[in-house]
This record gives structure tokens, sequence and C-alpha cells, in this order.
């Protein structure tokens, strides 16, 4: 998508929300949408990483040392998408982090 066509996007997006008086401004609303995004992505990477860490009964670290020299190709793919969803969660705690202070 063009900068042109996000530049026409996102008023008749915002709009509604603020004309109904939901937000002060097309820049807050689009901030929090963003942020309540972002919020559900944090909590559906925290409970896929719950579920892992009730799985092995331990943590990521603990776990991983735990494999050292023994893992089975399943436990290598579970490691794999544990690391991940560390990783993704990190990624995401620092977007939100930035979004929450900027200056919208």
């Amino acid at each position: 998508m063009s900068t042109k066509a996000i530049d026409q996007v996102i008023p008749i997006l915002t709009e509604p929300l603020v004309r109904t008086g939901l937000y002060p401004s097309p820049e807050q609303a689009l901030k929090s949408i963003i942020l309540d995004y972002i919020e559900r992505q944090i909590t559906q990477i925290e409970a896929e990483l719950k579920r892992y860490e009730q799985k092995y009964q331990q943590t990521f670290a603990k776990w991983s040392e735990s494999l050292s020299g023994r893992a089975t190709i399943a436990d290598e793919d579970d490691w794999l998408e544990w690391e991940a969803n560390l990783d993704m969660l990190d990624s995401w705690r620092q977007i939100k982090s930035e979004i929450e202070q900027s200056s919208v």
C-alpha cells in the first residue's frame, strides 16, 4: 500500500471513532487500537509459554540444560518453538514500550 493510500485510509477508519467521542483524536484512536492488538499478541504468546512450562514442569533455561546431548527431534522442535515465542514476546514488549512512550 502506498503512502498516499495510507494517508487516505487512516482518516476513513479513525473518523467514526473520533466523531462518536470514543477517542479525542485520530492519532489516539490509532495508538489505542495498535496497543490493544499488541497486548493481545503478548497475551497469546504468554499463554503458549505457560503451556510449555506446564508441559515440561520447568523454565526454558532449565529445560534447555536438561536436553544437552539427549534431545529427540520432537524435543528440538519444541525447543525451537519455545525459543521463538520467547524472542517474539521480547519484541512485542519492546514495540509496546516504544509506542506507549510516543508523544501521540
